[in-house]
């Protein structure tokens, strides 16, 4: 019963006032702390605005150097949602966002928000046939493109039924920059789609429909997320408007105050991850933040935003992080200013943590980059370390309000230091999956609601959480369990490798373990490094977890996520060896059929 899409985050966060409750399990933030708002049973929308209302005039978006201040991206949110309300999008229905991080993405989340409709957030490089599938499975009544990467889908979108709306990289860039981009665009721009419902988001934007924002509505489904696909088929996970705001509103605890557009967030995660829309977005436009948005992830592009401006604040996967540090342009005074960085996705090693910590320390920087847990099922966030509150290796300790624990498969309550299933109640669980199946969920007798995250790990005695590995990754060989994070967290210890995924694998239908690794220096002699390793393994780990095999690639597999794609590295399990048994029942069938054979053949 595994939920999709889990994720590890790491944070440098500069001063935390916390208390520990032990009785609750989870982490009270001290008010003093806080300058949000409580969330209200509201739209993001209406908790944006709330939230910002005082600010005055600051900038909330960058783009290619032109500032979009709060007072034009309301008015454009407002124009977007009084044109799909006129256009009878009502509340419930669902608009697709089938665009990368740029302005218009940001906004047409906040104008569907406001009229209470469906947010159906896709990856903007999704396969035509993919996307058809999905808006036939939301019924989508309109979908937002952008015209630079839309020519794959363009068969799909000219049959659309819906509203289409195009956005173009020159809607959002100075006057004195607009002529050069609308030249670009027409050199660039590949497609035309026919679809005859079709109209520009600069023509949307300076219509003057006017609606109001829907009231009351925040514990509604907002938005839909489809899952990584890392554990198996994807699913749609339904979020609602009171899941992100809450989560904001946690997260502003571990932030500390700061002027309204003074400070930057780099918006590297895309909105399609829960990730990128609750944390990186939501929070950053809740908390005054200006935001980078980057269409598309280069670590030089992200090295020189930090030294332009004063970015405190960045999120990616930890493999983005590593691609930052390892460019040529990473270092200098500008990171002094970083306080809270942040990756989701996979596992990191504490040498680099350390490595990268040290980076920051060198050049000022009072922060440190530390370790949390979540996935998108109760979105993204749920535990975390804090610089008052830190053991290394642990995925910290749960957020405020939020109760995180370790059970057995009878849904019991497990010791400290027993491994067992994370599970996750609170205010930011999901509603519900998209086809309304509950495998994920469990409902206690007092009727809490507890995502089974199909993630293992363990709590010690400080009340610290560890994570171990997926429960459908575990791998047993010669009946012990075997945990892949185990392996790979060993491995990657050794100055030599800059990754490692350990999966199922299979010699003459025998399970056994395979891993996979690539090389901080890629000339390395590939015999020498796999000898180094079966002796450090040899060592280090337990004989029924050492590697079968190992095989050194240039870089391993990942996901749209940017996750190493285990799935893609591991076996397909053998057929099953027929029993005895089995065997003398398809002989006996055989012998039937044949009997009835030669009967017929002799009529």
């Amino acid at each position: 019963m595994g939920c999709s899409a889990t994720f590890h985050f790491f944070l440098v966060e500069k001063s935390v006032q916390l208390c520990y409750n032990k009785m609750n399990d989870f982490l009270i933030f001290s008010e003093r702390t806080s300058y949000m708002i409580r969330p209200n049973n509201q739209s993001c929308y209406l908790y944006f605005k709330e939230c910002t209302k005082d600010f005055g005039s600051y900038n909330v978006i960058e783009n290619y150097g032109n500032m979009i201040s709060h007072k034009k991206f309301l008015k454009d949110v407002d124009a977007i949602a009084g044109y799909l309300d006129k256009n009878n999008i009502k509340r419930g229905d669902v608009v697709t966002i089938f665009l990368p991080n740029i302005p218009q993405c940001f906004a047409a989340f906040y104008a569907i928000n406001k009229i209470g409709a469906i947010a159906n957030i896709v990856h903007p490089l999704m396969t035509p046939n993919i996307l058809e599938e999905i808006l036939e499975k939301t019924n989508s009544k309109a979908i937002f493109v952008y015209d630079m990467i839309m020519e794959p889908c363009k068969a799909v979108l000219d049959k659309f039924s819906g509203i289409t709306i195009v956005c173009s990289t020159s809607d959002y860039v100075s006057t004195v920059a607009k002529p050069v981009f609308k030249v670009f665009e027409k050199v660039k721009v590949k497609a035309e789609i026919t679809n005859q419902r079709k109209i520009s988001y600069n023509t949307v934007t300076h219509l003057s429909f006017i609606t109001k924002a829907v009231q009351n509505n925040g514990e509604e489904t907002a938005v839909y997320l489809h899952g990584g696909g890392t554990t198996g088929k994807s699913k749609t996970i339904c979020l609602s408007s009171n899941n992100l705001n809450a989560l904001a509103f946690k997260l502003s605890f571990l932030d500390s105050p700061h002027r309204p557009g003074d400070e930057f967030s780099l918006i590297v995660l895309p909105l399609f991850h829960a990730f990128g829309l609750g944390v990186a977005v939501h929070f950053s436009m809740c908390a005054g933040f200006t935001c980078i948005g980057m269409p598309q992830f280069s670590p030089e592009k992200a090295n020189k935003y930090l030294k332009k401006y004063n970015v405190t604040y960045v999120l990616g996967v930890p493999n983005m992080f590593k691609k930052m540090y390892e460019a040529s342009n990473f270092e200098g005074e500008h990171l002094k200013n970083l306080r809270l960085l942040w990756a989701g996705g996979d596992m990191v090693s504490e040498s680099f943590l350390n490595e990268f910590n040290s980076v920051l320390q060198k050049w000022g920087s009072k922060g440190k980059l530390l370790r949390g847990y979540g996935l998108t099922e109760v979105s993204s966030v749920c535990t975390a370390n804090v610089a008052g509150a830190y053991k290394e290796n642990s995925i910290g300790r749960p957020l405020a309000e939020l109760r995180v624990e370790i059970w057995d498969d009878r849904h019991k309550k497990l010791p400290p230091n027993t491994i067992g299933e994370i599970v996750v109640s609170g205010d930011t669980v999901m509603n519900c999956y998209l086809d309304k199946s509950d495998d994920c969920f469990y409902f206690d007798r007092k009727g809490n609601k507890w995502v089974l995250t199909g993630d293992l790990g363990y709590m010690d005695e400080d009340g610290y959480f560890f994570f171990t590995g997926r429960k459908k990754r575990m791998i047993i060989i010669s009946g012990y369990n075997v945990y892949p994070n185990d392996i790979e967290s060993e491995v990657l210890k050794l100055d030599y490798i800059s990754e490692a995924c350990a999966v199922q694998g299979y010699i003459d239908a025998k399970p056994v373990i395979r891993l996979f690794v690539s090389l901080n220096d890629p000339d390395a002699n590939h015999d020498e490094i796999t000898r180094l390793l079966k002796e450090y393994c040899a060592k280090t780990l337990e004989k029924f977890a050492q590697p079968s095999t190992i095989t050194i690639m240039d870089k391993l597999p990942r996901t749209q996520m940017a996750k190493i794609d285990f799935m893609k590295l591991t076996d397909t399990p053998p057929a099953p060896v027929p029993t005895k048994k089995e065997l003398r029942e398809e002989r006996r069938e055989e012998k039937r059929a044949q009997k009835e054979y030669n009967e017929r053949n002799k009529e």
